[in-house]
């Protein structure tokens, strides 16, 4: 009897500590998830679309037949954005929603606000990202949905879990200032 009391005892209390180190993994990997997360954003507000890239799914880059090509389209549509009087001014972060463990990957969404300068004003646009971790939360990649929903982002991207929710697309909001 004493040895199931001393047995169950220890059971518990590996239990407990499996537990909060399930938490403290959990906290850590979204202080990570947001950290890199705002980093992107700064960088896409900055320009630095070369380092901007680094936080881009690598599926993606590949679709976009490499990271040179990427970088081109991405700086041509940047310019043509602003040739057209838009600007990145702001991007907001929301929470990531709870992690989902795929067979080799992590993934979540990430809600975001961009704000972008126009000449008579603001647009503002809430978007979804895709985060995804190879490496059990350490590194960080994004993918831009777009407003597409997740089984149409699943034709293109087929490890992403059908159970990640994307919000459906609203529309922009104009702010004449």
């Amino acid at each position: 009897m004493r040895f199931s009391i001393i047995f169950f005892a220890a059971l518990l209390f590996l239990f407990s500590a499996n537990a909060q180190t399930g938490n403290t993994d959990s906290t850590a990997m979204n202080t990570t998830l947001k950290q890199q997360a705002d980093t992107m954003a700064q960088l896409l507000l900055k320009k630095d679309y070369n380092n901007f890239i680094k936080y881009t799914y690598p599926a993606i880059i590949t679709m976009a037949g490499g990271k040179e090509k990427l970088l081109a389209g991405l700086t041509t549509a940047m310019k043509n954005m602003e040739a057209q009087g838009f600007t990145f001014s702001k991007i907001e972060l929301g929470e990531p929603s709870k992690m989902i463990r795929t067979d080799k990957e992590l993934q979540c969404t990430v809600p975001q606000i961009l704000e972008l300068k126009t000449t008579d004003g603001r647009l503002v646009t809430k978007s979804t990202l895709i985060a995804v971790s190879k490496d059990n939360g350490r590194k960080w990649y994004f993918i831009d949905t777009q407003g597409k929903d997740i089984s149409t982002l699943k034709k293109q991207l087929s490890n992403l879990s059908s159970a990640l929710v994307i919000p459906a697309k609203e529309q922009p909001l104009f702010y004449k200032d």
